[in-house]
């Protein structure tokens, strides 16, 4: 009789029917723990359950921290955190295959759309942080994107009140992080590497300034004893420590008796370039090398001897090694011509450019998804894989650049010059590229900048305001305090990236 009006008092919920599977009968308490069984005993008479309070809600016969524990126990239970190392070979589908996780899961997590891309290609040395339900349901997953962002994945109603776990949710999460603006500056002792690092100048920005000057200036070659650099480039910061460095947005190379200076700015089509103060770009409007590749497996060699056919066959382009499914980006702005197989190349792209000038791409894996003849791409945009098809042996990309129809070598010729910024943009970034040339040239009285803060700013109209006034004026050069306001101040700040 008793169970039945257990059962009639958990009537009114899902909360006394939880009691009920809980403590599987009419003396059992879920709130004061048993002894050596490790069963839950009750304190209470059974009476005061199924006797004098029957007729009041089952909840309201609860004391007051009761209900909030009970409905806890009906939560999903959750592991502790494990972090897993991606290990050579593995993909997300090990990963998970690890940490016991079904496919049902990965599949629910792959649905959430472009924030979950980085985990399709996940590199060795990665490191993902995820917690499970009990019943095998991820519950949560971490991964960091960089020092500043993480992919957070969790799941709807984890830790909360409902017993029957959500659907899988995606977000970025930033750290709270200020912007600084700050330059280094010094002389060539060794190497430029060791001398850049002796300046405080991070690592990655010392890769962007070889990668700047690249096409005009081998900067690990070029550069001897005396020779002079400064940089002025981005650093976030949090907790005032540096989580991340760049982008670089003005540099200035003395070299062989040539002052070379660099400076960012956005162009008419949105990308982000480097131009000289004449407006005059630093990369040429074609790339010699549009993959990521480890060495030169053949030379541009009109003589060669063909590693296969054994018989003398000009080597019309250069052959960039790299493992297979590495990305081919287009060499620059064009039109392509031919998707498909052809002879020798295997799988290949043809692009036509400009006053003349095609690139060919050849022994590819496979094309980019949805490449099509008459398509018009951009520099650097994606248009397929490296492979080892037509006559090779082994994966590489073949590449070619051709001037009305004559091959050149393309690690040597001379390469168009890319877009200048129009006259109409010209004279507004020669404008805003003066505070940089000034603290280039290590004008007085140019100290680090505060730009922003993630926490505390916000941008309208191309212009960065502070909340903190004082702290950021204080950091502002002597000339824009004593003759500028704040908003001057952001406003450059701001706006010196672009033309």
């Amino acid at each position: 009789m008793q169970w039945l009006k257990i059962l009639r008092a958990g009537s009114h919920g899902a909360l006394g029917i939880g009691l009920f599977v809980c403590v599987g009968g009419a003396h059992a308490n879920p709130f004061s723990h048993g002894s050596s069984t490790g069963t839950h005993v009750s304190a209470y008479n059974s009476a005061s359950i199924v006797g004098t309070h029957e007729s009041r809600p089952f909840a309201a016969q609860l004391g007051a921290d009761q209900p909030q524990a009970l409905l806890a126990r009906s939560a999903p239970a959750i592991t502790p955190w494990r972090e897993f190392t991606v290990q050579p070979g593995d993909s997300l589908s090990r990963v998970f295959s690890r940490a016991g996780l079904p496919a049902r899961e990965l599949v629910a997590l792959l649905d959430l759309g472009s924030k979950v891309d980085p985990l399709k290609t996940l590199r060795p040395g990665d490191t993902l942080e995820l917690r499970m339900t009990t019943r095998s349901r991820l519950a949560e997953l971490r991964f960091k994107l960089n020092a500043v962002d993480t992919l957070s994945i969790s799941r709807a109603n984890i830790g909360t009140s409902s017993a029957e776990p959500g659907d899988l949710e995606a977000d970025i999460v930033h750290l709270d992080t200020q912007t600084r603006r700050l330059s280094a500056r010094g002389t060539v002792d060794g190497s430029l590497s060791q001398s850049l690092a002796a300046a405080g100048v991070p690592s990655r920005v010392a890769t962007e300034l070889a990668h700047i000057y690249r096409y005009r200036a081998n900067l690990s070659r070029h550069m001897h004893p005396g020779d002079a650099f400064s940089v002025v480039y981005d650093a976030e910061y949090a907790d005032d420590k540096r989580v991340a460095a760049g982008p670089v947005i003005a540099a200035s190379i003395t070299t062989a008796g040539e002052n070379l200076k660099a400076f960012r700015a956005v162009n008419d089509d949105g990308e982000v370039r480097y131009y000289d103060a004449a407006g005059k770009p630093y990369e040429p409007s074609l790339s010699r090398h549009p993959v990521n590749y480890s060495r030169v497996s053949s030379a541009f060699n009109p003589n060669r001897v063909h590693p296969i056919l054994h018989v003398r066959r000009p080597h019309r382009g250069v052959d960039l090694a790299a493992s297979r499914g590495t990305p081919i980006n287009a060499g620059g702005d064009g039109v392509v011509t031919f998707v498909g197989r052809k002879h020798g190349y295997g799988r290949i792209v043809q692009l036509r450019h400009f006053d003349g000038y095609t690139t060919r791409y050849g022994h590819m894996y496979q094309f980019a998804d949805g490449l099509e003849k008459g398509d018009r791409v951009r520099r650097g945009q994606r248009i397929g894989y490296v492979g080892a098809t037509g006559k090779a042996t082994g994966p590489h990309l073949h590449y070619e650049i051709r001037l009305n129809g004559r091959a050149h070598n393309p690690l040597t010729m001379t390469l168009p010059d890319g877009k200048s910024l129009p006259k109409a943009r010209l004279a507004t970034f020669t404008s805003r590229i003066q505070p940089l040339i000034a603290r280039l040239d290590n004008v007085p009285d140019m100290p680090d900048t505060l730009l922003a803060s993630s926490t505390n700013m916000n941008v309208r109209h191309g212009c960065t305001h502070s909340s903190d006034v004082n702290a950021a004026f204080a950091l502002a050069p002597r000339t824009t305090r004593e003759h500028g306001s704040l908003a001057d101040l952001f406003c450059v700040a701001a706006a010196d990236t672009s033309a």
